[in-house]
């Protein structure tokens, strides 16, 4: 397999909050910016591409991770099973499939996230056969900041108020496809 694809695979736990009010977030890429702040910058969706969010929509996102470059990419939404399931597909700096599956658990909600990507970034991909573990980690780096966004940004849309929610809790693995 070559060193610049990538897998991940996390899990994320959301106190207090159903899987409904979870997925209609996360189901809307143009939220990205809202929720995971400092890793998504911007989310622009693409003139006739369907509708703004849904199965056929198009964002041209901007995100980094830890390290000092920023990845350009497109998401494409591909399946939607309110309340279950997102995926996308992804087009740019990677090319993949990104994958949520949302269920209840312990009085909240369980996401479990699997991203299959290949990196195109020109950098990142000639030097991925030396560095693959740096980058694992540059995108381990925004799991937490994703699952701690997620919480406090349905806490602030009238969900469980953020001092009564025990802190999200992001578990990870990958980096290895």
């Amino acid at each position: 397999m070559p060193a610049n694809v990538y897998r991940f695979v996390e899990h994320w736990t959301i106190p207090g909050v159903p899987p409904r009010e979870v997925y209609d977030v996360v189901a809307d890429p143009r939220l990205l910016t809202r929720w995971w702040k400092g890793v998504y910058l911007a989310a622009e969706p693409l003139s006739g591409s369907g509708p703004a969010s849904g199965v056929g929509s198009r964002v041209r996102v901007k995100a980094r991770g830890a390290l000092p470059y920023a990845l350009y990419f497109v998401l494409e939404t591909t399946a939607l099973e309110p309340g279950r399931l997102v995926e996308v597909r992804t087009d740019g700096d990677f090319v993949g499939v990104w994958r949520a599956i949302f269920t209840a658990a312990d009085g909240g909600t369980r996401v479990d996230i699997e991203w299959t990507v290949t990196v195109q970034k020109p950098l990142v991909r000639l030097l991925s056969p030396l560095l693959r573990p740096v980058f694992a980690w540059n995108h381990n780096w925004t799991t937490p900041r994703g699952a701690a966004g997620l919480r406090a940004y349905l806490a602030a849309r009238g969900g469980v108020p953020a001092a009564e929610a025990p802190a999200a809790r992001a578990t990870r693995s990958g980096g290895r496809g």
